[in-house]
């Protein structure tokens, strides 16, 4: 219990020594509805998202705006309780975790342990590397009798005679029984195969073909087709990795890690206490991780946030949209007529007759409930529509029939008759004739508007001489 309690008064004395000295090199930049933004995570989203700074001076006042409206949505975020969602709290835990683990693993024990898996296998290779072959190979057992022998060497010399003759390596190999599968190009290392068939394949220019040669297993006649060097470690590093992991890397290089903890804090505590302290303090103890922490809290809120108070919004209020789009109309134009309406498909003239009739004057929402209500019969569709407002070019069907360009596209499988039914518009008459430029603009305004009332409703403290200092300190 003793060793417990000095243990907790130890980790407390160190985090307070750290947040101490973390505030002291790390001053507060601004007040944002009466929380702390420091200085180094102003920083770090303006550098991030500022790559070619050039004029600091410039680069500050430019983003400084932009980032006070991003923490003011933030700041309504946390108003409206949306980080105690348990969507939101698993997420950012499931984020903390995966960051963590670099933290938490000697990630050079594992480095050490690929390089010692490559260094191994180069050695193995060594400097004659890879050669890519290929084979016409007749087996013959080494007992065989000499009436075999001399059969099975009449073949591959005739394989042989066809390819001095100008035939190519797959048919010289299929004319005496070797099927085109077994032909297929591999690649062997020294060491991997008979010495006969080794010494011939190595000393082998690239694309050329040996003489026939015997091996323990049979006769071969070796396509050499090319060769590459081992390469360097970082062709190979990723997967090496890969493979150490599946087999458990990671929880050995963790406790390797919580060894070293364990002997940094003066001993008493196990590996594994050693890491959960570590764990504890990945915040303070470095200013990276830090800050990714914030950026993942603060961008799960700002996302949740803007989906319910803007994008949601913006894309589900029709009546808002219909508002913005007449208050805006002369904005939205057209430089070449449109054609709103559908492209019917049938398979006979009287389904096309008959949906030129009941769609010829309906408003477009209600294509579907016709569709439904007169050309739905035994659970299938006899009629099929492609709805839309559609410029030149993007149906090759309206640009025969409504614009006399082109002679029409593909027909539908299953259907023998294609027409038109609808309306040809020199200028949008609705939004839903514009509807990705006004929900963009609407959605526009609906955000600037939004943001002006949270600038009314939190206040905003920024500190001038702290802000002199952004990328200008020690």
């Amino acid at each position: 219990m003793r060793k417990a309690k000095r243990l907790l008064l130890s980790v407390a004395s160190l985090f307070m020594s750290l947040m101490i000295l973390a505030q002291e090199n790390n001053p507060v930049l601004m007040l944002v509805n009466g929380k702390e933004v420091r200085r180094s995570e102003f920083e770090y989203a303006l550098n991030k998202n500022n790559v070619a700074l050039g004029d600091n001076k410039k680069a500050v006042k430019e983003y400084l705006p932009m980032y006070v409206d991003f923490k003011l949505k933030v700041a309504e975020a946390e108003a409206m309780k949306l980080d105690t969602l348990s969507t939101f709290i698993n997420e950012l835990s499931e984020n903390r975790k995966l960051l963590a683990e670099n933290y938490l693993v000697d990630n050079d024990y594992i480095e050490k342990q690929a390089y010692s898996i490559y260094a191994k296998d180069s050695a193995t290779i060594g400097a004659d590397g890879f050669v890519n072959v290929a084979h016409i190979f007749i087996p013959l057992k080494q007992q065989a009798d000499s009436r075999t022998v001399a059969e099975v060497k009449a073949k591959i010399d005739s394989a042989y005679n066809m390819l001095q003759n100008g035939s190519t390596f797959i048919e010289a190999a299929t004319a005496v029984g070797v099927s085109k599968n077994m032909l297929a190009p591999f690649d062997i290392i020294r060491g991997q195969a008979y010495k006969e068939f080794e010494d011939i394949a190595f000393s082998l220019a690239d694309s050329t073909y040996s003489a026939p040669l015997r091996s323990p297993s049979g006769y071969h006649i070796i396509m050499r087709y090319g060769h590459r060097s081992f390469g360097q470690y970082d062709e190979y590093k990723k997967n090496i990795i890969s493979m150490l992991e599946s087999r458990g890397i990671r929880n050995v290089a963790r406790m390797v890690r919580g060894r070293a903890l364990a002997k940094e804090m003066g001993g008493g505590v196990t590996p594994e206490q050693a890491l959960e302290i570590e764990d504890s303090l990945l915040e303070t103890k470095y200013p990276e991780f830090g800050n990714l922490m914030t950026e993942y809290h603060d961008g799960l809120l700002f996302f949740e946030v803007c989906t319910r108070e803007v994008w949601n919004k913006a894309s589900e209020d029709e009546a808002g949209l219909d508002k913005y789009f007449k208050k805006n109309k002369r904005k939205y134009k057209f430089e070449t007529p449109r054609y709103r309406g559908a492209v019917i498909y049938a398979n006979s003239t009287e389904d096309i007759a008959k949906a030129q009739q009941l769609f010829k004057d309906a408003p477009q929402d209600d294509y579907r409930r016709i569709l439904k209500e007169n050309f739905y019969v035994d659970s299938v569709y006899t009629i099929r529509l492609e709805m839309g407002v559609f410029a030149v070019g993007d149906n090759p069907w309206v640009d025969k029939s409504v614009f006399g360009q082109g002679d029409g596209g593909r027909m539908k499988r299953g259907y023998e008759y294609v027409d038109v039914v609808g309306t040809v518009l020199e200028k949008p008459q609705t939004y839903k004739d514009v509807k990705g430029l006004v929900v963009n603009d609407y959605q526009r305004y609906i955000e600037e508007k939004w943001v002006k009332g949270l600038r009314k409703k939190y206040k905003v403290e920024i500190f001038d001489e702290v802000l002199k200092t952004v990328n200008n300190h020690d």
